[in-house]
């Protein structure tokens, strides 16, 4: 009868044979994990004195590692034996890493040792990746340990030289200084040991990778692709719990004035010489209890560092919404926008001021056909059906009522008000801005396996708005007034930064600018709301890195996989290296082949005050 031991690799053989995920728990809290069939392995030596902080936990950032007691050595041997041997033959090469922890004062936090000549080169790429991380009281971060026994100190190597060279394996050894355990109590630095972990990661890619590439038939167009490409049940609770706390509240709802009408009439009557009083929803939650279940979030427990990553900017994000939450119509609250949303910079103001200057303002005389509320609620739905057939996921439903704001989307919602109207010629437009661009995302990044697409990335309102715009663009509704109502925003926003009053800016807009009363007023209400909400600046700040996008030949496709931001397109395109994110499923109409035209026009002389249009 088989013992367990060979039942065991048994299993495994058949697995790999099958080309099977493999995951089985050893003795005493040991693992071996491989997602898929590649060719290497990360290997962790339990000693007797039990796991480090460290050393355990790197093996799982990647998508094949064994975890296993130091005292199990014949089991130890055996799984790899069988492990390479079988996956060398299959990719004509296979690279374990072992690492472990230094037991004395190292010269260098990383020391790495070899002694076969198909190890050169990955050892020499890994020293360099490891040397641009900066340590502080090392003046070099790795060394080379060449023609040295691999494995730790009073430890058998985990294969022969025979072994190794007889089936085209490749043993590599990384030696860890324990530099982020404080000397004095023995327990880690918590920031440093997260940086280093994000650190070490990348470095340890990049470096697998240029193995596979000069000795494997293994087809692997980016390090990245090395990486875990599955969740753990940890990032997955606290993905669902971050989305949670997010639908706790709708924070635009909540900062957006229930008296707009009122208040514009009381303004109108005193000469626009009194700041308007505004009335906002009350508050639904306690922000500080809210917060207190955030931070107790085990997202330190998350051993893949992007993810965690992601989560602890989402984090963040909430804590300064909620304590805006708490702020709102105090002076506070302008402080907590400018740490969300940001300030508007020089460059933004200048031209925001080119263009309210280059643009004649449109005679308020001209007439044109407008659509009513049935009119247009129809062409929505009829809009939301087109995109219902690409993903059925997708809702239909509009909802209609009297404190909604002119137009929006909350969670993939369509939300108007009304008594709400609009010209004829910027219907499609507006559509192609609010479900064409936030309904897609929210239902894009619906399908993907983290929530948090869904619900929005740290600072995606800016990336969002600003695609939203361009696709008002592409379908000819960018008019001059549409430009002028943006660009008044982002000016909008700099005198109220500044220390200006309501109607100081007001006056402003209204004399300057020649922007009707009532076109000010509600530019300077949604600036102004909550106490000073900078977000506005976000629309043609966002269609200013669309343009610079586009000219340098990017796919705006990939900008719709979810509510992300711009400066997360690394982060997007690791995750989906690593199948970890899916393709996006709704292509929004603005972008079919039909608009292809004006797309190239932007490609090659992209100009925004080439943009407006009749």
């Amino acid at each position: 009868m088989a013992t367990t031991h060979q039942k065991l690799l048994n299993q495994i053989k058949d697995k790999l044979k099958k080309g099977d995920p493999i995951y089985h728990k050893l003795p005493d809290g040991g693992v071996l994990k491989m997602e898929q069939p590649v060719p290497f392995m990360m290997v962790y030596r339990i000693p007797k004195d039990g796991k480090d902080h460290f050393t355990s936990r790197l093996g799982k950032t990647e998508s094949a590692y064994l975890i296993v007691q130091e005292k199990e050595f014949a089991l130890v041997a055996d799984l790899i034996h069988v492990v390479g041997t079988y996956l060398s033959d299959k990719f004509n090469g296979f690279l374990f890493i072992e690492v472990w922890l230094a037991q004395k004062k190292e010269i260098a936090p990383f020391t790495i040792y070899y002694n076969q000549k198909t190890a050169e080169e990955v050892a020499e790429k890994l020293a360099d990746e490891l040397n641009s991380i900066i340590i502080r009281g090392y003046s070099e971060t790795a060394q080379l340990h060449p023609g040295s026994t691999v494995a730790p100190a009073d430890c058998d190597p985990l294969l022969s030289g025979d072994d190794l060279e007889q089936h085209s394996m490749t043993l590599l050894g990384l030696q860890i200084a324990p530099v982020y355990l404080d000397k004095v109590t023995g327990k880690p630095y918590p920031l440093l040991l997260r940086d280093l972990r994000t650190k070490f990661s990348t470095a340890l890619r990049k470096s697998i990778f240029e193995y596979i590439r000069l000795h494997t038939s293994y087809n692997s167009s980016n390090f990245q692709m090395l990486g875990t490409t599955t969740i753990d049940e940890v990032a997955k609770e606290v993905d669902q719990e971050l989305s949670a706390y997010s639908r706790l509240f709708d924070f635009l709802f909540l900062v957006t004035p229930l008296n707009v009408d009122q208040a514009w009439a009381d303004f109108k009557q005193n000469k626009f010489s009194n700041n308007p009083v505004f009335h906002y929803r009350p508050m639904p939650i306690d922000p500080e209890i809210v917060k207190r279940k955030l931070y107790n979030l085990p997202i330190e427990k998350i051993t893949d560092p992007t993810i965690a990553f992601l989560f602890r900017d989402k984090r963040k994000e909430i804590d300064r919404m909620l304590n805006m939450m708490q702020e709102r119509e105090k002076p506070d609250f302008l402080l907590s926008s400018l740490q969300l949303f940001g300030p508007v910079s020089e460059h933004e103001l200048e031209i925001a001021k080119a263009l309210l200057v280059a643009i004649e303002e449109q005679s308020s005389n001209t007439e044109q056909e407008r659509i009513s509320l049935p009119q247009f609620e129809k062409m929505a739905k009829a809009e939301l059906a087109w995109l219902k057939e690409q993903n059925n996921e997708v809702a239909t439903d509009i909802h209609i009522a009297d404190d909604v704001e002119g137009i929006l989307v909350s969670k993939g919602i369509l939300n108007i008000n009304s008594n709400f109207s609009i010209s004829k010629a910027r219907a499609m437009p507006l559509l192609q801005h609010e479900v064409g661009t936030h309904v897609v995302t929210y239902y894009n990044g619906k399908s993907q396996p983290l929530e948090l697409f869904s619900i929005g990335v740290p600072g995606y309102e800016e990336l969002q708005e600003g695609l939203a715009v361009f696709a008002e663009y592409l379908m000819g509704g960018l008019t001059g007034s549409r430009m002028r109502t943006l660009a008044a925003r982002v000016v909008a926003v700099h005198e109220m930064t500044t220390g200006k009053k309501f109607t100081e800016t007001f006056h402003l807009l209204s004399e300057k600018y020649k922007f009707s009363p009532r076109s000010a007023f509600n530019i300077c209400m949604r600036v102004y709301r909550g106490g000073g909400l900078t977000k506005d600046a976000a629309y043609l700040k966002g269609l200013l890195n669309i343009i610079k996008y586009i000219q340098k030949g990017k796919d705006l496709k990939q900008l719709l996989i979810g509510k992300i931001r711009q400066d997360y397109m690394p982060v997007v395109q690791e995750l989906i290296h690593r199948k970890i994110l899916r393709e996006v499923s709704i292509i929004p109409r603005y972008l079919s082949p039909g608009f292809s035209s004006e797309l190239a026009t932007v490609k090659k002389n992209g100009n925004i005050f080439k943009m407006i249009q009749q």
